[in-house]
């Protein structure tokens, strides 16, 4: 027997391979029926067929040649053609009905074609070769009768014969045809479920054989990958390359032994966070509508780390029935990413906040209300324009760099410090006194001097809540100070008896 020409797919596809394996069969069995004709002339001269010719024989075995040839063209062109099989069938039921014309009993071969046509598993070829092999007899038996009444039949006549072949036939094809059903459903049963089973069997190795795969394709991108199957409830760790399988216990403890064995490294404060996060009870339902779900985590060292739950396959209704758990070291991607964000606000030139610091800080402080202690300075260098158009960019530079350091020894821990213009500065400060604050920022700045500036002076606006009860936003606390500031520093200039419009006039603005 061939083998099939692949592991079918559905019990469809079987029926086709089956098919084109029972046309191949039926090849063998029609060339077969060829050497009947030397069979029998071998009989006729051994002189067990006495009633039959030579020429009989001769007929048989061109007929099922020419037979052979018309099937086996269409097998070739067509392997999986019903034409075959049926062709084979009624050629046959001829050459039995012939055969027996001949006086050559076939009397037992009659019921092998209905049988033979079950192997297609096709009730209708089924039926058809029923019908056609009954009537094909009835034919047999009134061609014979005549023949049967000369050799002393106990029938009167040909009739009579024909009647009583033809009833006891009727008895025996619906016997036959009534078995040949049973065992065709049975075997057609029989291997619709072995083909299921054995495609049941080949999803869930393959469905395994991709489970490994993935498994050991993240080992190399996790520290730890653990495989849950809730279905089955059970867990498999994989590390180092090595599979470990256990039994999830949700009875017993709402965590996989993977998580019981990280318990020790968490951190205090990220403990009710981690244990919450890694509940498998309440899992399926977090991750409903979610493939991906996953938490950051500082351990015992301070280092960050993050886990994550991956939907693997879901069952009709969306709940994840098997989930991948991994852990990663995030600790070196953090430090870029707080790197990374202390660039982008940060000044360049001083190290202090940049404006866009000062943007966010301003956006979250009005979600809440005013605190009573908030105070804002605005800061900005006197002289600056001057000193990069007469001294270079590099004395600016110093004079910058000098304020920044005069305001954030002033002012300690009390609050923030940005850079948000070329000589611009705000405070954001978190204190009653002030005017302390304001006191030791200019005796930092009257003591300061420099490589290329040999003194600094700046102009401080300030606006404090506590002044302004009105006030419910840090902009208009913001406009109060600059509005002070500009004071100051129209003051600073008539003191000292500067012209600002004839410097702009010679340096430009």
């Amino acid at each position: 027997m061939d083998k099939l020409d692949k592991m079918p797919k559905s019990y469809e596809e079987f029926l086709l391979q089956n098919r084109k394996y029972l046309n191949k069969s039926m090849l063998y069995v029609i060339l077969t029926c060829i050497f009947t004709g030397p069979a029998i002339a071998l009989g006729i001269y051994t002189g067990v067929f006495t009633h039959t010719s030579y020429v009989a024989c001769v007929t048989i075995s061109v007929a099922m040649a020419i037979i052979f040839a018309i099937c086996a063209y269409i097998y070739k062109h067509s392997p999986y053609s019903t034409y075959s099989s049926i062709i084979a069938i009624v050629a046959m039921n001829i050459l039995l009905v012939y055969m027996t014309y001949e006086r050559i009993n076939v009397s037992v071969t009659w019921f092998l074609m209905p049988l033979l046509s079950v192997l297609l598993l096709d009730l209708k070829i089924y039926v058809f070769s029923c019908i056609f092999n009954f009537l094909m007899i009835l034919q047999a038996a009134w061609l014979s009768a005549p023949f049967m009444i000369e050799m002393g039949s106990e029938h009167i006549s040909v009739e009579a014969y024909f009647f009583n072949e033809a009833v006891g036939s009727a008895i025996e094809s619906f016997i036959m045809a009534v078995v040949g059903y049973e065992i065709g459903r049975l075997i057609s049963f029989y291997y619709r479920t072995l083909i299921d089973e054995k495609i049941t069997i080949s999803n869930t190795e393959m469905q395994i054989h991709k489970q490994d795969i993935l498994l050991e394709s993240m080992s190399d991108m996790y520290d730890k990958v653990n495989y849950i199957d809730f279905e089955k409830m059970i867990e498999q760790a994989l590390q180092g390359g090595k599979k470990k399988e256990s039994k999830l216990e949700l009875e017993e403890s709402s965590h996989s032994q993977m998580v019981k064995s990280m318990l020790e490294n968490v951190s205090a404060p990220d403990m009710d966070r981690f244990l919450t996060f890694t509940d498998l009870t309440t899992l399926q339902s977090r991750m409903l509508a979610h493939k991906i779900i996953y938490g950051e985590f500082i351990n015992k060292c301070g280092e960050w780390y993050r886990l994550q739950y991956i939907t693997v396959d879901s069952d009709a209704d969306g709940i994840p029935t098997k989930v991948i758990f991994t852990t990663q070291n995030i600790d070196e991607e953090k430090k870029k990413e707080d790197n990374l964000r202390k660039m982008a606000l940060t000044d360049e030139l001083t190290n202090l906040y940049n404006r866009r610091c000062y943007d966010e800080d301003v956006a979250e402080f009005n979600k809440h209300p005013l605190p009573d202690n908030l105070c804002i300075l605005s800061i900005d260098v006197n002289g600056l324009k001057l000193a990069n158009d007469t001294k270079g960019h590099l004395a600016g530079d110093e004079l910058i760099n000098g304020a920044a350091r005069s305001i954030m020894d002033a002012m300690e821990s009390y609050g923030k410090l940005y850079r948000t213009g070329g000589d611009e500065f705000f405070a954001i400060l978190f204190t009653d006194d002030y005017e302390e604050i304001v006191d030791k920022i200019l005796a930092n700045t009257n003591n300061w001097k420099g490589m290329y500036m040999d003194n600094l002076t700046i102009s401080i606006g300030v606006a404090a809540k506590k002044n302004f009860s009105d006030v419910s936003s840090i902009q208009e606390l913001e406009k109060l100070a600059d509005e002070d500031m500009y004071k100051k520093k129209y003051a600073y200039y008539e003191a000292n008896g500067i012209d600002r419009k004839a410097l702009y006039k010679k340096f430009g603005t």
